[in-house]
């Protein structure tokens, strides 16, 4: 009996060293970040120029976003209101197509892609368009509609395209 107990304490001892081993290899293990990665670090940059809206061969308009954020700027809300007005006016659809300049990650530029559409959007919404007829998507840096790499290309690149169906 003896000899029993003592191998069952053994077989105990070393399960708990092993699953204490597991837990300790866990918690130093590094883990996965729960929002996008940050973008590259830079200086930040000069005020932004307007970019003018740009009417795009397949009919549809495009607004710009500063660098690094999803705010719709001033001089987008001319244009998200003429969209608006258009759509509340008939019974077309939109399409906004986020996207970013080629600063950052592929993960971190597509979340700031959806958050650029989605803020287009609730402005379009705000305006009386209804949620439905909208609909979103995000590019990120994928397709871009300038291919410098400089800050006017940059510039230009951040965007939402605004494409009535």
């Amino acid at each position: 009996m003896n000899r029993l107990m003592i191998s069952l304490l053994a077989i105990g001892t070393f399960t708990a060293a092993c699953a204490h081993e597991e837990s300790a290899k866990t918690a130093s293990a590094p883990k996965p970040e729960a929002s996008p990665p940050k973008q590259v670090a830079r200086s930040a940059p000069p005020p932004a120029e307007p970019v003018a809206a740009a009417p795009r061969r397949d009919g549809g308009e495009a607004i710009y976003f500063d660098f690094d954020s999803s705010l719709v700027r001033d001089d987008a809300r001319p244009v998200l209101q003429k969209v608006g007005q258009e759509l509340k006016s008939n019974s077309e659809s939109l399409k906004v197509e986020g996207n970013c300049d080629e600063v950052g990650t592929v993960e971190y530029n597509l979340a700031l892609g959806e958050a650029r559409a989605r803020s287009a959007k609730e402005y379009l919404v705000h305006l009386g368009v209804p949620s439905g007829r909208i609909a979103i998507a995000s590019y990120g840096s994928q397709r871009p509609k300038y291919t410098g790499h400089d800050e006017d290309a940059h510039a230009k690149n951040r965007r939402d395209d605004l494409l009535i169906r």
